[in-house]
């Protein structure tokens, strides 16, 4: 665990990219159950690491990295955040009808919360998936999605 946590904190964008690089091959070949470490946002892996996490993440593919799902939702708070677009690449390389379970749950937590930018950015995440409507309009969330994202 100790050389996992190594290697997360050298996945700064700060440190030399050698030792970034390294971090990244290393991370590549972690067990199923520590994805989450890289895809969870924590003190452990901050705003600094979440590129190469991303990296990592995509590099480990599906469906090893099927446990960081649910994680991987929650970058959608903000589409600006670093790695947000190499997350989506690798989503895109996921059935859409594995995700829709994780993106309706996100859909019903932003609006719980009412959190337009995370509603925003989950828009952003359909579109680029090209996930149909009718997947999400069955329950109404497009609906409440655009409304809270766009503030109709």
């Amino acid at each position: 665990m100790k050389d996992i946590e190594k290697y997360i904190a050298d996945l700064n964008w700060d440190n030399p990219d050698f030792i970034q690089q390294n971090a990244i091959r290393k991370l590549s070949e972690i067990e199923e159950s520590k994805v989450i470490l890289l895809a969870k946002q924590s003190e452990l892996c901050n705003k600094s690491c979440w590129y190469n996490a991303a990296i990592v993440l995509k590099n480990i593919g599906y469906p090893r990295n099927k446990l960081a799902i649910p994680y991987l939702m929650n970058w959608f708070k903000d589409t600006n955040w670093p790695g947000v677009p190499i997350i989506v690449q690798l989503l895109k390389e996921i059935d859409v009808d594995v995700l829709m379970p994780h993106i309706k749950n996100v859909i019903e937590q932003a609006s719980k919360e009412q959190d337009g930018l995370w509603a925003y950015g989950m828009i952003y995440l359909i579109n680029e998936l090209k996930i149909p409507k009718f997947k999400i309009e069955e329950e109404n969330l497009y609906k409440e999605l655009i409304e809270l994202g766009y503030g109709e």
